[in-house]
């Protein structure tokens, strides 16, 4: 069973506004990036990792994983302007795999026991990803911001990383987005739109994505504390 991980990290961090980009930006002295390639290099089940990253990260990519001893990651490959892209690159890239588990450079919080079980979950099922259940209040508003309808949210999920795919699932995700290009903001969104039925996971509330300003804070504060 072999399972290759792609870590998308060429985003620029433009909603972050920081000069440094969000997978760089350390927390307690280790750059965000590290945090989730050390688990995967730790996680039973991982062959090999593939790492994209922008053109000027590529190098900075591969000297963090020289000092910081990762030993899993086999490539690092230049990314695209969006996400979806960044990825294909990386699974472009794979030599042989049983299945695929992606995961976002800017989530750095996930634990090896969350990777295992997600790991389990697209082995029995084809396709899994972490999420968590909406617990909040849900408003539907209009372009001025009046509150039209409550919706509710029984059955609404967030979704998180990591993902983990059949290799042939995403295969011919990708060969169908290529003929009709859908809108979607993961894979997860690609393979859902095949008819594909996609396992949700419980992941965690402290499983964050660094976004924005309020992100990095609540990232450092957890990290102080881990």
């Amino acid at each position: 069973m072999h399972i290759t991980a792609i870590v998308p990290a060429a985003g620029m961090g433009t909603r972050l506004g920081s000069a440094v980009p969000k997978q760089f930006i350390e927390l307690k002295g280790k750059p965000v990036l590290i945090y989730s390639l050390e688990v995967l290099d730790e996680a039973e089940g991982i062959a090999d990792i593939i790492v994209s990253g922008s053109a000027p990260g590529v190098p900075v990519i591969k000297d963090l994983l020289h000092a910081f001893h990762i030993k899993k990651v086999i490539d690092v490959v230049e990314g695209g302007d969006e996400r979806i892209q960044s990825v294909r690159n990386a699974f472009n890239r794979i030599g042989s795999a049983d299945y695929v588990l992606i995961h976002d450079a800017v989530r750095p919080f996930i634990t090896r026991g969350a990777v295992e079980k997600v790991i389990r979950a697209g082995i029995s099922h084809g396709a899994a990803i972490s999420a968590i259940p909406v617990t909040d209040t849900v408003k539907s508003v209009d372009a001025n911001g009046v509150v039209v309808r409550n919706v509710d949210r029984r059955g609404l999920w967030l979704a998180q990383t990591p993902q983990v795919f059949r290799y042939s699932v995403l295969a011919r995700a990708y060969e169908a987005y290529d003929k009709h290009p859908v809108a979607v903001t993961d894979e997860s969104g690609m393979v859902e739109s095949m008819g594909v039925r996609v396992k949700t996971v419980a992941g965690s509330i402290f499983n964050i994505k660094i976004t924005k300003d309020e992100d990095l804070s609540l990232a450092l504060l957890i990290a102080r504390t881990a």
